[in-house]
């Protein structure tokens, strides 16, 4: 990690299982040098989720074109398999991104972990 302008160079993936869904918290930066790891984490939890999977990146600073591939391409399999993929906790300047690259059409986006876990509470 860089210590100018709070520049972050790693990716951090944390899981947490609240029983239908997987939270997926990601930190850091999905690029070139990360989105191997960050294709793997997605892949590999992506084809156990029961009926949601929450990714959640309000500490991402930066995410490059194949990171929101490799984004979509998970919530196509989540998909597929009748569950379905949430992105949450987007900074002003992520969004913009994903906003740019065309990502919000093809994503369901909520404003903060909590939205995310309530768009998958049952619906009366």
């Amino acid at each position: 990690m860089s210590g100018q302008d709070d520049v972050v160079w790693y990716l951090c993936i944390t899981e947490e299982d609240l029983g239908q869904m997987v939270v997926l918290t990601v930190e850091g930066r999905v690029f070139s040098q990360t989105v191997a790891d960050f294709a793997a984490r997605l892949a590999s939890v992506a084809s156990g989720v029961r009926r949601g999977l929450i990714v959640d990146f309000s500490a991402v600073d930066y995410i490059n074109s194949e990171g929101l591939r490799t984004l979509e391409a998970a919530a196509k399999r989540v998909r597929s398999s009748r569950g379905e993929l949430v992105v949450c906790g987007l900074s002003p300047a992520l969004r913009t991104t994903f906003d740019l690259a065309g990502s919000i059409a093809h994503l369901a986006i909520e404003p903060s972990r909590e939205a995310a876990v309530r768009y998958f509470s049952p619906r009366g």
